[in-house]
């Protein structure tokens, strides 16, 4: 019976030391696995990062290189357009300077006449009984000498600083003449750039020598560099459309 129990304990004992060294080997299979795996995990990880940097830097390269040939198309596009455009610019500018000079919207300068019209008052103190009407400068009497400079040529008017255009509007508000819609009052100087010489013979010979031998004192005279203003009113048109 001796014999029995030490055979059967033993046999058990060699069971559980192979059991315990199955499981200990086991184990360790199972951590060289994870090792192993956790491994070439790890590697394929590094490989896929190496190959996303490496794409990324050649789409960098690729963008840099896209970047560079649209600023030389750029700058290449810009010298051809400055290259039509300076000269239908150019063009351009001097239509509309050549159109604002024309319609009266730039200061001048330039040679001309300046007359200068004032009421008779000595003849009034004169004749105290007369018709004050007959001493005095009427919106008439700037029409037609306006009227007389523009038949000579003259290339620009102005009236008191204030500039004739097509538009302009000469008429008697009360005591006062009204022109470009602001109120004038004498002395009224008026001055046109044009031929000197043709300008004088044409008005000398016009209204304003009535004015002179009816005692108004009056004057003209040659001016070699005259400055009329812009006109600085509002251009508005009524009827007139573009086509």
């Amino acid at each position: 019976m001796f014999f029995v129990r030490f055979a059967l304990k033993k046999k058990l004992t060699a069971i559980l030391t192979l059991t315990i060294a199955c499981f200990l080997i086991g184990c360790l299979f199972s951590l060289h696995q994870r090792t192993v795996s956790g491994s070439n995990q790890s590697a394929a990880l590094s490989e896929r990062m190496d190959n996303l940097v490496s794409t990324i830097s050649d789409l960098e390269r690729e963008i840099a290189a896209y970047e560079g040939l649209i600023e030389q198309y750029r700058a290449e596009l810009a010298a051809l357009d400055n290259g039509h455009q300076t000269a239908a610019i150019q063009a351009l500018q001097e239509d509309l300077k050549m159109a604002q000079l024309r319609a009266g919207l730039t200061q001048v300068t330039g040679k001309g006449i300046e007359i200068i019209l004032d009421d008779n008052y000595e003849g009034l103190r004169e004749n105290p009984g007369g018709d004050p009407n007959n001493y005095i400068i009427h919106y008439e009497d700037l029409l037609s000498i306006v009227s007389d400079l523009k038949s000579a040529g003259a290339e620009a008017i102005a009236i008191n600083d204030q500039r004739l255009i097509g538009t302009t509007e000469l008429r008697c508000v009360g005591n006062v003449i009204l022109v470009n819609t602001t109120r004038l009052a004498p002395p009224f100087v008026i001055q046109a750039i044009g031929n000197p010489a043709i300008l004088w013979d044409i008005v000398a010979h016009g209204r304003y020598d009535y004015l002179r031998l009816n005692h108004f004192p009056v004057s003209l005279e040659v001016g070699d560099s005259l400055v009329l203003p812009a006109y600085k009113g509002e251009l508005q048109f009524v009827h007139a459309k573009l086509l």
